[in-house]
């Protein structure tokens, strides 16, 4: 079956380059936009890239209202994700994702910076708000060459609009909106780009969103009752303040020389998460206490970029400050746990549990690249990293220690780790032109990664202390690209390269708790890798107003990372449980039949299965070599449209947005699946000079999405319930954007 569908899409392929000749040319007066990206380190028009990336401009962003991850995810071929908290996720491409305790898949870049930090229980990747941004780039399949460790997936990079010494300008958006079910939202954003010389100027940036709440809270009854009917006793809890703000400087000394500092911080103030139990109503959780979350993103860096003439130099220099706090009720954990210690349930028990991540990081990389107008093109540098987390938790029931004969103390779990990630690399890729043609890719980085952690805990739940324990592997990661142009509207290309994700050492399973996989676990985990072989065409057609773009790939993982959570006690660890392969396709397909019309689609199907378990998990995970790797949909679809037309003095628009996600199997442990849902997005608006008003519709099927499933004693109650986070319900909303 692997051969026809090669066949399949190449004789596709095949089909359309030939129609292209025998159609006839539009008179047309506005072709599809171009694109410029800088996904291989130098600007190239996007469809000349060998490489299956998905770039939106800062006007796609605006008109299609995207505004963080979830939205990225929706449209972007292959791209999904899983939510940890309010404006924290982690991301997957074609497969390959993260968990709790592990580096990154997907690499997060803002401009120069990537913010690749451990996920842990609540901090995943940021949720950088869009307003300003001139472009995001998705780049798809392992990018070790130039990205580097994190990068095993992909990298999805955030890159803003710069300062300008020519123009004052200014970008101002209000906007309102309403949840079914829920509260008012409101948001105040605006961007002032100042020239203060002729070679010098700053861009400002303030952004402000209240997210309005639809998540209930009801006071705990019996956990053991299947559909409880307790009473809410508050409404609405999980409403979020989003922050933001960037001061950009740009300074032209010299025609050769550009400085660029930069600061962006982002904040994320939630009153409670978005979970809540699959046997109460709609969008309720039952608990004691709110269960807020904090979050605090600071960047700071300096960019220099020099034209020496025989290359561009870059110095990119970053500081990076990473917060989150957040408070738990561990009311149902404490319910699970109970037995355990030779207590009855119920009565409930009270509990808390209180976390926090600080992270900080320093990155520098030195990079040169060739001007493009040479036969062989290059881009060689070198790649410095050290992050640095530190984590608590602290855990507290009065009740339940004075149950358990504590009387001196509150605290049942305490727990203050430090993991340290370095990484330092070199790079180099060549392209060569071979013919007029044809050209020839070659690219290698080799990396060095040191690791240590190292934790202290107490208390009747805590496991052994984990003195400090190193990690370090070194390795390299390959890339070939043979592209092909044979004609100028058409790219294809055949390549394989390399991914990794560093490994690390491990927190501790406690004893006497009920925990199974004691035997199993490991002091340190090591890295996994993988090897991504694609096929892709990149098309254009009718004077640019059609592209179609297919990717093809076959993505074989070793030594796969996967956090284990333990089916006795529920403790967490990470292990590196077995083999795994990724399959699929990506199709992007944009058409402007007219001036006023523009139809755009894009999909995905993705078949990520383990190959094999190692001996330690085959008994105690729920999955099985040939099952799904988790929390990846096998199909994805979307369906867009956008008219245009002069409405008197007005220029009015209307835009519809469909999109479909296949079911995702979920858990390793547990197994579950996220039900396949639809979501439909509309907007209607008026432009005029520097105004643009619109209404629009998020989710108007008020469509049940859920976008992730947890089973665990924090988390789950047997068979009884689970916990889940799903889309936000129905939102209407009107936004009114100015530009001067």
């Amino acid at each position: 079956m692997k051969s026809h569908h090669v066949n399949w899409a190449t004789t596709a392929c095949c089909a359309l380059l030939l129609a292209s000749t025998a159609l006839p040319l539009f008179a047309a007066e506005e072709a599809l936009d171009e694109i410029v990206v800088t996904a291989q380190r130098r600007a190239e028009r996007l469809q000349d890239v060998p490489e299956a990336i998905t770039a939106l401009s800062g006007d796609s962003l605006n008109e299609l209202r995207l505004q963080g991850n979830a939205d990225l995810a929706s449209r972007v071929p292959s791209l999904s994700l899983s939510v940890l908290g309010p404006g924290e996720s982690t991301l997957a491409i074609r497969g390959l994702g993260t968990s709790y305790g592990l580096a990154p898949a997907v690499s997060y870049y803002v401009n120069e910076t990537p913010i690749d930090i451990r996920t842990d229980g609540y901090a995943g990747a940021p949720d950088i708000d869009f307003f300003d941004v001139a472009r995001i780039e998705v780049l798809r399949g392992p990018q070790g060459t130039l990205y580097g460790a994190s990068s095993m997936g992909g990298a999805l990079r955030v890159l803003t609009a710069q300062p300008d010494p020519r123009d004052f300008a200014v970008n101002a958006e209000l906007g309102g909106s309403s949840v079914e079910g829920g509260g008012a939202g409101y948001l105040a954003k605006s961007a002032v780009n100042l020239p203060l010389a002729s070679d010098v100027a700053i861009r400002l940036v303030g952004t402000f969103e209240h997210v309005p709440g639809y998540i209930n809270r009801v006071t705990p009854g019996n956990y053991n009752v299947a559909y409880p009917n307790d009473p809410v006793v508050q409404r609405r809890i999980n409403d979020a303040d989003l922050k933001g703000g960037r001061i950009l400087g740009l300074w032209k000394p010299l025609d050769e020389l550009t400085i660029s500092p930069s600061v962006m911080i982002s904040e994320v103030n939630a009153a409670s998460n978005s979970e809540y139990f699959s046997n109460l109503p709609r969008y309720t959780v039952a608990g004691y206490y709110p269960t807020p979350q904090n979050s605090r993103l600071v960047v700071g860096n300096l960019s220099i970029t020099y034209d020496a003439g025989f290359a561009n130099l870059l110095s990119s220099t970053s500081a990076i400050s990473r917060d989150v706090d957040t408070l738990g009720d561990f009311s149902l954990f404490f319910a699970n746990f109970a037995p355990v210690f030779g207590l009855t349930y119920p009565p409930n028990t009270a509990a808390t549990d209180y976390d926090t991540s600080h992270n900080s990081g320093f990155v520098q990389e030195f990079r040169l690249t060739s001007p493009a107008d040479q036969r062989l093109r290059w881009v060689a540098g070198a790649y410095f990293s050290h992050y640095r987390q530190h984590s608590t938790e602290s855990t507290n029931s009065a009740a339940f220690a004075d149950a358990l004969g504590q009387t001196d103390s509150s605290n049942l779990y305490s727990f203050d780790q430090s993991v340290i990630d370095q990484q330092t690399a070199v790079f180099a890729d060549l392209t060569f032109k071979l013919w007029p043609q044809l050209e020839l890719t070659a690219g290698e980085r080799y990396y060095e990664l040191r690791d240590s952690l190292e934790n202290v805990q107490s208390g009747d739940l805590a496991a052994p202390n984990q003195p400090l324990v190193h990690a370090k592997a070194s390795g390299s990661s390959p890339r070939v690209v043979l592209t092909f142009h044979p004609m100028t509207d058409a790219t294809l290309y055949a390549s394989a390269s390399r991914g990794y994700r560093p490994g690390g050492p491990n927190v501790g399973l406690p004893a006497g708790v009920g925990c199974t996989l004691n035997n199993a676990y490991q002091p340190l985990y090591r890295p996994d890798s993988v090897w991504n072989y694609e096929l892709g065409a990149k098309t254009e057609f009718l004077e640019r107003r059609l592209s179609v773009d297919i990717a093809l790939y076959r993505i074989d993982w070793k030594d796969v990372q996967q956090a284990v959570t333990d089916p006795g006690c529920g403790y967490l660890f990470v292990a590196n449980v077995g083999t795994a392969h990724s399959k699929g396709a990506e199709v992007e397909i944009n058409f402007k039949p007219t001036q006023n019309l523009l139809f755009t689609m894009s999909g995905t199907y993705t078949s990520a299965q383990y190959d094999s378990i190692d001996g330690p998990f085959q008994g105690a995970s729920a999955v099985q070599a040939g099952d799904a790797v988790p929390d990846i949909p096998r199909q994805k679809l979307n369906i867009g449209g956008e008219y245009t037309k002069p409405v008197g003095t007005f220029i009015g628009y209307a835009n519809v947005d469909w999109t479909h996600q296949g079911s995702v199997p979920t858990g390793f442990t547990y197994k579950d699946v996220r039900p396949a849902y639809n979501a439909l997005e509309a907007a209607l608006g008026l432009r005029r000079g520097a105004y643009d008003v619109s209404l629009y519709g998020h989710n108007l099927t008020n469509s049940n999405g859920i976008v992730s499933i947890q089973q665990s004693n924090v988390y789950s109650y047997g068979s009884v319930f689970k916990s889940e986070v799903t889309t936000p319900p129905r939102t209407i909303g009107v936004d009114l954007k100015m530009h001067f």
